[in-house]
């Protein structure tokens, strides 16, 4: 996923031999050489800030022998789907957050501390913005405070129909 930390691209093949390299880009990786049918290199997490395709090729330093371009597909990283639409404060500092779910519009109250999701810790609560940490990637998310005045929270309003009568009885 982008926004990741550096990780080793493992690359089989065959009659790899020492001093070949992993390219990534256009860029060469230090290359550990295992075998002649296994190299390896570490992708800086620089490579791999956004998201998009990245095209590897292992080739020999003079250029001469070199591999077939693969691609390798960075995704953006799962992102919360909330929206912040309230906070409460008290004295002591135990801030509650209000939240509403973008798919089904449920609104939640959460504390710092609380994952939602199965994912994302809530680490931090101000005025202007939420941040949380997906807890399988240790990627930081930042949610803005919404003002979206159309964005109703509770239920829609619907005009009141026009009454004949006081009394409503024929």
């Amino acid at each position: 996923f982008a926004r990741t930390d550096d990780f080793t691209l493992e690359v089989s093949g065959d009659k790899f031999e020492p001093g070949v390299r992993i390219v990534v880009e256009g860029r060469d990786l230090t290359t550990r050489f295992t075998s002649p049918q296994q190299l390896s290199g570490t992708v800086p997490a620089s490579m791999i800030a956004n998201p998009g395709v990245r095209q590897v090729i292992v080739k020999s330093p003079n250029g001469i022998l070199y591999s077939n371009i693969l691609s390798l597909n960075v995704s953006a990283p799962p992102t919360p789907n909330y929206s912040y639409v309230g906070i409460f404060g008290t004295r002591r500092y135990t801030d509650t957050a209000i939240l509403q779910d973008k798919n089904n519009r449920e609104i939640l109250n959460v504390q710092r501390g609380d994952v939602l999701g199965g994912r994302f810790r809530l680490t931090s609560i101000s005025e202007k913005e939420l941040v949380f940490v997906d807890t399988n990637l240790k990627i930081k998310h930042t949610i803005p405070f919404s003002t979206d005045r159309d964005r109703a929270i509770g239920p829609q309003v619907r005009p009141t129909p026009k009454v004949e009568a006081e009394d409503d009885e024929p």
